[in-house]
């Protein structure tokens, strides 16, 4: 049940006479972006030989976001759900802003020496991106509340926004470039150096002023124990924030030689070779070094990728069959190599336990006690030694980490129409040579459930943390697996230690084909529309700035230790783009350009479990659609409390799950079978988006100098008609919530049983519904621009 303006009135009102703590408003707030955007540059002609241009940009944003639904390293609420979800309602001054701020200068000398060009580059880019909250220095409390004989799900939040607090991301960027270029007969050269130079800081606190689950509002106002308690503490001395620093080091030399054929054909042959390297090395954690994981394999906190050259070759083409641009091909192959995202080097630097630590309880008998305002109540009375606590989670690199890389393929083909339309068709492939994979080292291996009778048969772990975990950790030591200390669930017993490893595959792929249509009027009108097919699978989907997210963010069967090749939702099987526009210039000072868009695409989705039946730590577990009744087992469910309170058979649900999936056409193919990563296609939505442009433009010294005004409206169908312009979006993807995940024993007699979830306090009657959010919406933004040469 959602909350009542009387429920949070109440938790405001505790707050601010108890603790003297405003957690902000709940409703009615604007949600407004700040931006600013400098440009500049400066041109010199210094002769006929040599021309030297500056440039630099300034960009500040300051955007407001909601409270993070991310728990990690902790997993699922007990009922599942989110802190942003229909049934929660968050406090103001939980949220955050993500502060965007991005500062560069180029300085670039072009000059001609004979028949060879020379361009010289130099660059300086600093990334600085910190958090702000309107908070106070307050813990992060998420309250849960439980409907029925459901489990507890989020009811509200309030606090601290949990990974704000001191968080930073600062990139500094060195750059060289020099490159020639030079014609011979046929062929035209280019050849030159670069060298990158990366300068990283992070400020990464997870929990930094701790955080607190609570079961129900009247635990926490009683003085209970939390259900679970994080927190993160610097190693420095004063518990100061510690800044996680690397710094990478590129060189890089690269050929090119564009061969002209004929004048209808041209091919461009190149090769690009790229040496990374890190200069300063990483903290090795003793205790880390001498634990043994997974296949006897020992880990070093300290590993860094080691210096390879990369070698990346690339073709290309471009055919003019009839030599007046009729009819073109054009495409081209190549490899591309990357870098290891530096929010894992950074993560790696942090999650060591060399700088800070980070400690998690789980169990209402191992948290340290009733809620305190004091945000380092419960850390320890004396800074801790580096390398003298285990952390959760810990990262690691493996020994032979290597950089990423692609292999990048395109072929398009270009022709004129009748009526003065082009029409293009464009298929592109990339295929992962080499990505990186998140695996956790520290689990043991599981065993397939095969319990009698029942179809499901996927892998399944231990319970409790001493049996999962090869070596569980209590008190920030590392304890024997299986270690259970007297007095069994009544006292704190050892807990979760993950240890995320980065290492690399080979699977993964991307497709698109796009067909377009462009057609320019002579009257200032024009018009374009083109449809896009792709998709992509990759062993992973995860993403965020930790690596345990990302190692979690993954659906799966049998577990994110033993991920499949599976569709990825960030690609969208089909779009369509279509745009119109028209220009007109008046009295030879003014344009007026008008133009409207259609965006439109569905997306991919998963259906799960509710909770972590699998028990790895990793919720979304890809369901078992069952074949028929026979093979599925419900238990009462109670919706509701007092006399509002409803409750469905276990008959009652089973028909309302099979009506669920019959009106589902992916649900309705899948029986008997697993359901698929991303393997169901949403619903097609689009907008229409409108933008007005206005200049107002004059010659000044010979240049045109033009003062432009703009107004764009997202959505502006929905600014026409209130009913217009509504996105559909999943209302419960995850529609089976197992109820005895504990009691799961590997061929044992034990069936799983479950509850169908509930949309709103009504069971799930089918997947999709109108998007109440922003999506919705329309929204405006209003541009002033100065443009000078």
């Amino acid at each position: 049940m959602r909350p009542t303006v009387a429920e949070l009135d109440e938790i405001s009102n505790y707050l601010k006479t108890t603790y003297g703590y405003d957690p902000g408003i709940y409703q009615g707030y604007a949600s407004e972006t700040q931006r600013t955007n400098l440009l500049a540059r400066f041109d010199w002609n210094i002769n006929s030989k040599n021309r030297f241009n500056i440039r630099g940009s300034y960009v500040k944003t300051k955007a407001p976001s909601f409270v993070s639904t991310s728990r990690s390293p902790l997993g699922n609420f007990p009922g599942g759900g989110s802190r942003t979800g229909n049934t929660a309602l968050a406090f103001k001054n939980s949220n955050y802003y993500q502060e965007s701020n991005l500062y560069s200068i180029t300085a670039e000398l072009n000059s001609t020496l004979g028949r060879v060009a020379n361009t010289l580059r130099l660059s300086y880019t600093n990334q600085n991106d910190p958090r702000s909250s309107d908070s106070d220095v307050f813990p992060l409390v998420d309250i849960l509340k439980a409907d029925g004989n459901s489990a507890p799900t989020p009811f509200t939040t309030f606090g601290y926004e949990p990974f704000t607090y001191g968080n930073l991301r600062d990139v500094q960027v060195y750059s060289f470039n020099d490159y020639l270029t030079w014609s011979a007969g046929k062929h035209n050269f280019t050849a030159g150096l670069q060298a990158d130079y990366n300068v990283t800081k992070n400020g990464f606190q997870r929990f930094g002023t701790s955080y607190y689950t609570f079961n129900s509002w009247d635990d926490f106002k009683n003085g209970a124990k939390p259900i679970e308690f994080a927190q993160t503490y610097s190693l420095s001395p004063g518990y100061a924030q510690a800044f996680p620093t690397f710094k990478f080091l590129q060189f890089s030399a690269y050929g090119q030689d564009e061969i002209s054929i004929s004048d209808r054909l041209r091919i461009t042959a190149g090769v690009r070779f790229d040496l990374g390297t890190y200069p300063k090395i990483l903290k090795e954690h003793p205790l880390v070094s001498a634990l043994t994981f997974q296949n006897g394999e020992h880990l070093n906190t300290g590993n860094l990728p080691k210096s390879r050259v990369a070698i990346s070759p690339r073709f290309g083409f471009n055919w003019d069959v009839k030599g007046d641009r009729s009819l073109q091909f054009r495409g081209g192959a190549g490899i591309f190599t990357g870098k290891i995202p530096n929010v894992s080097i950074v993560a790696q630097a942090g999650d060591a336990g060399m700088l800070q630590i980070t400690e998690t309880y789980s169990g209402q008998n191992n948290t340290p006690g009733p809620f305190n305002p004091n945000i380092g109540a419960y850390r320890p009375t004396t800074v801790p030694v580096a390398g003298t606590v285990l952390p959760n989670p810990v990262t690691v690199m493996d020994k032979n980490l290597k950089m990423p890389s692609v292999l990048k393929a395109s072929l398009a083909m270009d022709v004129k129409l009748p009526l003065g339309i082009v029409a293009s068709i464009e298929g592109i492939y990339n295929k992962d040579l080499r990505t990186v994979l998140f695996r956790n080292a520290n689990l043991v291996e599981p065993e397939p459930l095969n319990v009698a009778g029942y179809p499901d048969n996927r892998m399944i772990y231990p319970s409790a943390a001493t049996d999962k975990f090869l070596n569980p950790i209590y008190n920030g030591q590392a304890v024997p697996r299986g270690t259970v200390y007297p007095g069994g669930s009544s006292v704190k017993q050892p807990d979760a230690f993950n240890v995320i490893v980065l290492g690399n595959a080979n699977k993964g792929y991307y497709y698109s084909v796009t067909g377009s249509l462009n057609k320019r009027f002579d009257n200032g009108f024009g018009a374009s529309i083109s449809y896009i097919r792709s998709a992509a699978k990759s062993l992973y989907e995860g993403s965020g700035d930790q690596t345990l997210s990302a190692w979690q963010g993954t659906s799966t069967v049998d577990g994110a230790n033993k991920p499949v090749l599976g569709y990825s939702g960030f690609v969208s099987p089909d779009r369509i783009i279509a745009s119109i526009y028209f220009r007109k210039e008046f009295i030879k000072h003014l344009g007026t350009q008008l133009t409207l868009v259609y965006d439109g695409s569905n997306g991919r989705s998963s259906y799960t479990y509710s909770t972590d039946i699998n028990r790895d730590g990793v919720s979304g577990d890809l369901i078992y659609v069952p074949k028929d009744a026979s093979e599925i087992t419900f238990v009462p469910l109670t919706v509701g409390t007092g006399a509002d309170a409803v409750t469905y058979t276990a008959k009652q649900q089973s028909d309302l799950f099979f009506r669920f999936v019959d009106q589902d056409k992916y649900l309705r193919g899948r029986k008997g079978k697993y359901a698929e990563r991303n393997g169901a296609i949403t619903p097609f939505n689009g907008q229409f988006d409108f933008r007005f442009q206005q200049d107002l433009f004059t010659n000044i010294g010979g240049k045109r100098n033009t003062i432009q005004f703009s107004v764009d409206v997202q959505n502006f169908g929905n600014l026409l008609n209130k009913y217009w312009g509504t996105q559909l979006s999943g209302g419960t993807s995850s529609i089976l919530v197992p109820t005895n995940v504990a009691a799961l024993v590997p061929g044992g007699t034990t069936k799983p049983t479950f509850r169908i979830a509930t949309d709103r306090n009504f069971p799930v009657v089918n997947g999709y519904r109108d998007n109440v959010g922003f999506a919705s919406t329309y929204s405006m933004q209003f541009g002033f621009r100065y443009i000078f040469n």
